[in-house]
């Protein structure tokens, strides 16, 4: 029902709210019990796979993947006689292993498992399972079973070995001696494929009814259970094939390598185009199907019931049937006749109401009115028509109640002539539904500037409202967090906090910004040492100054050492500069210049994310400023002007290095370590340098 304060006015069927289905009158549907699903057609047989998935991973049973990297071997079809092929380098063609050798030929091979270098062929037209050595070169064993099928080998080498006419899997060792039989007995149908995992868990693929299905079955176990392929794909590392299907196969050339070059071979061994390859068919879907819900209270005497709206997806070929029928009774008796339907709804439950007060819409129809007469109770009844390949999507059903429409607006007289009433209230209620259309979308406009909740295609257009051109590399994600921290971004541009939010946003990193003019080496004098040696924070007067100025410890800057002047700097230490005023030089020193130290980010090691840091800081300061950029992780030097702090990292000590009279000359820039596995401290005559270097 609705959510909204006052009368209920809809009834809501989806996956969230639920179908309230009548499970006695619903059939080959599936969707109905899942909480993030739709309605759809469900397949012929339940646990059948897309077989194309698994391929991958469990090859079929003509292919076997070799030891070594593109090594693969290949038993070809009879008639007339089977081979069995071997490729074991890249960009080459198959070549038949006992070619100009007197082997006996193979007689209608169907499978080759290799595992630990031997090679077992099934031979159904000899009943038997050859097992080789040495590239096939050696036979070791001849083992009679009859109709031999997939086989394939375990870690330790053991030969399971899978036959037509018994529902056991035969195990051999590696000599071709019996070892019994796999504990699990196989399910109905015949095997497609055969693959033991690292747990020793005996993995089958087989097909019954036309489709495909996935079991799998422990040491221990008694019996297969069916398989998802996530399992599947947990338990299996990809082989490097891509696709199979009878025309012929493809796989990588090398997937260690990572050269990621596709060939396909028919199963004869003759290179084929890839589009020749055709995929296997999906699994056949049933193409009819009905859901019929319990009776839908509408809590009003008597109501009009007045539309249905359908969500769904209608793929060519498929088609639906929504019907209604209403009543004043709850729980009426069941009036259904199934033999009075036309094939092949005969075959599925008619439901409680008979089958002539079921009033059905137009085929594939979205949205019509509903024509039946006043009930409290109403039933609906889906049903869906596919081709058994493709099937309507059903994401929701909405039943709107009672009947409102424009005509509540009209004068009585409108109303007097119920045939004109009722064809009034269809009439008005096509625009009734158009006007509603538009208001749903206006409603809903502004959640397409909601960065959160709007799709990935329509985030760069809505970066043009607020002039963001996205870097290619940014991934959805960073794009929401951007276009969320826009207006804080704005309202802060062209100031340090500001900068640092930018590239906190865009590259997660906490910045440090140094601004040269704030730390210039000059000094005012607010106030007085206090009586307990201690600087006063604010002076009797309003001005302040954080941290505070104290006689003693404050330097005060130096005018002959920012420019020459005559009779009062020193011949060689002052700068020479013929521009602006002297008495200005506390002021303009390091002004409009700042330095933002990052600290060290795996991420911002590369040159091209430097770059693209750098083009941010760029755009996000203020145009009549300079910016440096230092980035850590290369190590600090302690002196003059030493940051010590976001953008430091602490590295290794390098060697010392004795100079070549054998003696090491030892000045300010030398570094001295301590003993091995001691502590050197600096003793208080320890004088650091401008440029002592620590480690």
């Amino acid at each position: 029902m609705t959510c909204a304060a006052g009368n209920p006015n809809f009834f809501l069927l989806d996956s969230t709210a639920g179908w309230d289905v009548d499970t006695n009158a619903t059939q080959n549907l599936v969707g109905a019990g899942s909480p993030l699903g739709c309605l759809a057609l469900a397949q012929q047989v339940t646990a059948a796979i897309d077989l194309n998935q698994i391929l991958p991973y469990l090859p079929p049973a003509p292919l076997a993947r070799g030891c070594s990297a593109c090594e693969w071997y290949l038993v070809t079809p009879a008639p007339p006689t089977s081979f069995l092929l071997h490729r074991d380098a890249c960009h080459e063609s198959w070549q038949q292993v006992w070619k100009g050798q007197v082997v006996a030929p193979l007689q209608d091979a169907v499978a080759v498992a290799v595992g630990r270098g031997r090679i077992a062929i099934s031979e159904q037209g000899a009943n038997r399972v050859s097992v080789w050595a040495e590239h096939g070169m050696r036979q070791l064993a001849d083992i009679a079973i009859a109709a031999p099928g997939p086989l394939t080998y375990n870690q330790r080498g053991e030969c399971f070995v899978t036959s037509a006419s018994s529902p056991l899997i035969a195990r051999y060792d590696a000599g071709g001696s019996s070892r019994g039989s796999f504990a699990a007995t196989l399910p109905s149908g015949s095997v497609f494929a055969i693959a033991v995992d690292s747990n020793d868990d005996v993995w089958v693929v087989m097909q019954q009814n036309g489709s495909w299905t996935l079991w799998s079955a422990g040491p221990r176990d008694q019996q297969f259970a069916a398989a998802t392929i996530s399992q599947l794909q947990n338990a299996f590392a990809p082989t490097g094939l891509v696709a199979a299907s009878p025309d012929g196969f493809c796989f990588n050339e090398d997937t260690r390598g990572g050269l990621g070059t596709t060939a396909c071979f028919s199963w004869y061994g003759r290179p084929l185009q890839a589009a020749a390859v055709r995929s296997y068919p999906l699994p056949p879907l049933n193409q009819y199907g009905q859901l019929m819900t319990q009776e839908i209270d509408s809590g009003v005497p008597r109501c009009q019931w007045h539309r249905i709206r359908v969500d769904a997806d209608v793929p060519p070929g498929t088609t639906f049937l929504i019907a209604v029928a209403t009543t004043e009774e709850i729980n009426p008796s069941a009036q259904g006749d199934p033999t009075r339907e036309l094939p092949p709804w005969n075959s599925f439950p008619a439901g409680v109401p008979h089958f002539s007060d079921w009033t059905t819409g137009p085929p594939g129809s979205t949205d019509f009115l509903i024509a039946q007469p006043p009930g409290r109770y109403l039933y609906l009844r889906l049903r869906m028509i596919g081709n058994g390949a493709a099937t309507p999507m059903v994401r929701s059903i909405q039943v709107d109640f009672p009947r409102v429409t424009s005509l509540d607006h009209l004068p009585e007289v409108y109303r007097e002539n119920p045939k004109a009433e009722d064809f009034s209230e269809r009439f008005l209620s096509l625009f009734d539904a158009t006007i509603a259309d538009l208001d749903r979308t206006i409603e809903r406009y502004p959640a397409l500037l909601d960065p959160c909740s709007v799709p990935e295609q329509v985030l760069p257009w809505l970066g043009g409202f607020f002039d963001i051109t996205f870097d290619p590399t940014w991934d959805a994600t960073l794009r929401r967090s951007i276009l969320k921290n826009a207006p804080q971004l704005y309202l802060q541009r062209g100031t340090a906090a500001g900068l640092q939010l930018a590239v906190r946003t865009v590259f997660g990193v906490n910045i440090a910004i140094n601004e040269f003019s704030a730390a210039g080496p000059w000094g005012a004098l607010l106030c007085k040492q206090s009586s307990q040696k201690r600087c006063c924070a604010q002076s009797s007067s309003t001005t302040s100054v954080s941290p505070p100025v104290c006689l003693g410890s404050t330097r005060l800057f130096g005018r002959n050492s920012s420019r020459f002047r005559l009779d009062h700097s020193t011949l060689g230490v002052a700068p020479l500069r013929g521009y602006g005023n002297p008495n200005q030089d506390p002021f303009a020193s390091g002004a409009y210049r700042f330095q933002v130290l990052v600290p060290a980010s795996a991420e911002l090691s590369q040159p091209q994310q430097q770059q693209r840091f750098s083009n941010l800081v760029q755009a996000q300061s203020p145009a009549h400023t300079i910016a440096s950029i230092r980035f850590g992780g290369t190590g600090f030097i302690v002196g003059l002007w030493s940051a010590v702090g976001i953008d430091s990292a602490f590295l290794p000590l390098p060697a010392p290095v004795l100079g070549s009279s054998g003696t090491a000359q030892l000045n300010r820039m030398s570094i001295l370590p301590g003993p091995t596995g001691t502590q050197s401290s600096i003793g208080r005559n320890t004088i650091i340098g401008t440029q002592f270097i620590a480690g």
